[in-house]
């Protein structure tokens, strides 16, 4: 058994407090930890008490940390994952987090899908939708299924962006193939854009 001969306060973190164990730093802990775990200064500790306390004040510390992350935006559970990932926690940790933030339901995929849809479907296709989903961990299923469009709404938001880019330029042949690039690259069907583009009446002077 090993003794806590100190318990400090850190003077630029509040929050967290030196242990010291036989009188040498052990490392630093959750002020939540410690109170949690009833730890004071004399008492006795065994190795495996004082591995739970790191382990405890580890997930505490990363928690705060994925809900700071949270703040900027919402992530799917890849981006999470990756995200502690890089800061260095180990699977059991970031396991951990997840689950809870998962519980508190601040991760859904299938909610992030959802927005994120609501936010782009006016100025980008099922096909572009369904590729940036998948890129940020949304699964292949999920990000087919949100990003599904009936031929009638992609028509219109694809008609809207081509009226957009056509105005002002001329509607010669070079300013049609340039815009059905476009329209292709926002993620809009080949047979949609083809028929947008051949709506457009092509200049004389153009041809």
């Amino acid at each position: 058994m090993s003794t806590i001969t100190d318990l400090q306060i850190q003077k630029n973190n509040k929050t967290r407090a030196n242990v010291y164990i036989d009188g040498e730093y052990f490392c630093a802990f959750e002020m939540l930890t410690v109170m949690k775990l009833g730890l004071k200064i004399g008492q006795e500790i065994s190795q495996s008490r004082l591995k739970e306390a790191a382990a405890d004040s580890e997930r505490s510390v990363a928690l705060e940390k994925a809900m700071n992350y949270l703040s900027r935006g919402y992530k799917t559970e890849r981006q999470m994952r990756d995200y502690l990932t890089k800061r260095g926690y180990d699977s059991e940790t970031i396991e951990y987090v997840v689950a809870k933030l998962k519980n508190y339901r601040y991760l859904d995929d299938r909610e992030y899908a959802r927005i994120y849809v609501e936010q782009n479907a006016v100025t980008k296709g099922s096909r572009r939708i369904k590729t940036e989903l998948i890129s940020k961990g949304i699964s292949v299923s999920l990000a087919e299924q949100s990003s599904e469009e009936d031929a009638e709404t992609a028509m219109k938001n694809a008609t809207r962006l081509a009226e957009k880019y056509m105005k002002s330029k001329p509607c010669d042949l070079k300013t049609l193939q340039k815009l059905q690039r476009y329209l292709l690259s926002r993620g809009y069907g080949y047979d949609t854009v083809n028929s947008i583009v051949r709506s457009f009446d092509i200049d004389e002077d153009g041809i």
